[in-house]
């Protein structure tokens, strides 16, 4: 009986570090410092993270080093908003955020009425300098229409070009 038990608290081990191990990996990151015209911080500005497409938007005021962090980001489009009195809104509509990345956006703010608004129309795209890691999504249309080899979920795995199968044959004798 006491075999069983220990068997049983095993798996429940196993499943649970699983789920927390897929819990960090479904999110992103962005953090930023707020800059005036001559590159100073910002304090007390209101950035604004919302995306439409995924249901969010959350608020951040900065501290007195000008700095936000949005953490926890579901994956997809956003829009970057910064206010703060005595400035020009600052807006960006193009940020997109994949899965695990972690990227920096410091906003530039121009002297101006607040109702002046600085429209970002093409920037680059943020680069993840915090780490290598890569992050990867499955769609549902490769769910639903992609033969599973045995129907392993695991196999859509091999889909990211940076997984390695090691158990493959990979040309070399």
């Amino acid at each position: 009986m006491i075999a069983r038990g220990a068997r049983i608290g095993m798996l429940f081990l196993a499943a649970s570090a699983c789920i927390w191990a897929q819990g960090e990996t479904v999110s992103a990151r962005l953090t930023g410092t707020v800059l005036d015209a001559a590159e100073a911080a910002v304090p007390g500005a209101r950035v604004t993270l919302s995306g439409p497409d995924v249901g969010f938007a959350r608020q951040w005021l900065t501290g007195a080093d000008g700095q936000y962090v949005f953490a926890s980001i579901p994956p997809g489009r956003y829009q970057l908003k910064v206010e703060k009195q005595g400035f020009k809104t600052y807006l960006n509509r193009n940020i997109v955020m994949a899965v695990g990345q972690s990227s920096a956006l410091h906003p530039t703010l121009e002297v101006g009425a607040l109702s002046q608004v600085i429209e970002v129309t093409a920037n680059a795209p943020l680069l993840n300098v915090g780490n290598a890691n890569i992050g990867w999504e499955v769609s549902t249309s490769q769910l639903t229409e992609l033969p599973l080899n045995l129907r392993n979920v695991f196999s859509l795995t091999l889909l990211s070009s940076s997984v390695n199968n090691g158990h493959e044959y990979q040309g070399f004798t």
